[in-house]
Parts: C-alpha cells; structure tokens; sequence
C-alpha cells in the first residue's frame, strides 16, 4: 500500500475522484505532469473513459441524486481537446485548460470545488456547481452557473454559510484578476500535449 503523502511522479497514471458522501460521483484517469508543494498539474487525454452518473443533468436532475445519494456510475468517453488542470495548493478551486498542441490554451475555466485531497489512488475533491468562465489573456471573465447555485441553496443543497463561502471565493479570484494578477501558474498557458511525459 502507497502511503498518501506521496508525490506522483510526472506521467504516471492516476485517479481525480468527486466524492459525496462517501460515494464517488465521478471517477477521471489523468496523467501526472507535476507535483510539487505549491501545485498539482494533471493532464486529462482525449478518448479516455470516466466513470459519470448515468442519466445526470445538470441543476435540479444532478442535485436531486445529491440529496437522495442514489446514482450509478457508467462509462462516458471524454472527446477532444484535452484538457489541462491546474490545482493550487489548498485552493478552493481547480482550474481547467482546455488545450490542443495547434492552439495550445484556448480559456480558463475555474472550477471551484473543494480542495484536493491526497490519496493512494491519487486525489479526491467534489464539485462545488459555481464557476468562473476567463479568458486566455485573463483580461475579462464571466460566473457560470450562479443561478444553479441558487438553486441548490434553495433545495437544501447547502446551507447559507456555504453558498456564501463558496461565492467568496469566487469573489476572491474576481478580485485577484481585477488587480491584473493571476492566482494560478500563468506559465502554463504555453504548454502543449506534446510537451508531457508518458509513463
């Protein structure tokens, strides 16, 4: 057995799990492309299979099976571009880049979620509905799904206190762009499929 504290090594294989309640919603194969201290870099591969609910939609379908803890997972193949994720240490949020190696990063998308957690078959984390949609040049962006954050606080989703935690911290990041800064490694913005290493 693996101890968790482990770092992953780049190109290996792991797991990027959301996990509810104990049960796991979504189950992604990625591959490592760094490890270190201040991020978790992991590249998701066109045509890989993940494991998804079966029959989910999005708002008052995907919170219904939250409440009631009944889903079943089937495989869903993810298509092309593939997608590079960025995770800042302890952030309450991930960031996704979709990129190709023609056009390489093509936008940011700021997942917020809650924050990784180490394990032996990589990382568990779970989705936390808002999401902040920014441009490549980082120079403008737009929320995406607040109303479906509306909507699961009045479902009993969250509590109050965790709507407004999680709009802080999208707030925060807001914030941080406004100042013309980037709370996350901007370098990544020039990298390409063909640059990662395969285990």
């Amino acid at each position: 057995m693996l101890p968790p504290s482990r770092r992953f090594r780049p190109g290996e294989r792991i797991a990027i799990r959301e996990v509810l309640r104990g049960r796991v919603w979504t189950s992604r194969p990625v591959v490592v492309v760094e490890d270190t201290a201040d991020q978790f870099v992991s590249y998701l591969e066109p045509g890989t299979v993940i494991d998804y609910p079966v029959g989910t939609q999005h708002g008052r379908g995907t919170f219904s099976m939250w409440l009631s803890g009944e889903w079943e997972l089937g495989p869903k193949e993810f298509h092309a571009p593939g997608m590079l994720r960025i995770a800042p240490t302890g952030q309450p949020f991930e960031v996704f880049a979709p990129v190709s190696a023609d056009l390489g990063v093509m936008s940011w998308y700021v997942n917020f979620q809650q924050p990784l957690i180490r394990t032996e078959h990589g990382f568990d984390t779970m989705d936390e509905t808002l999401d902040l949609l920014v441009s490549p040049d980082f120079r403008s962006w737009e929320r995406k799904d607040h109303d479906e954050l509306e909507l699961a606080l009045q479902m009993g989703v969250y509590e109050q206190h965790d709507a407004q935690r999680i709009l802080d911290s999208c707030i925060a990041v807001e914030s941080v762009l406004e100042r013309g800064e980037v709370p996350w490694d901007r370098s990544w913005r020039d990298w390409r499929p063909l640059n990662r290493l395969t285990a």
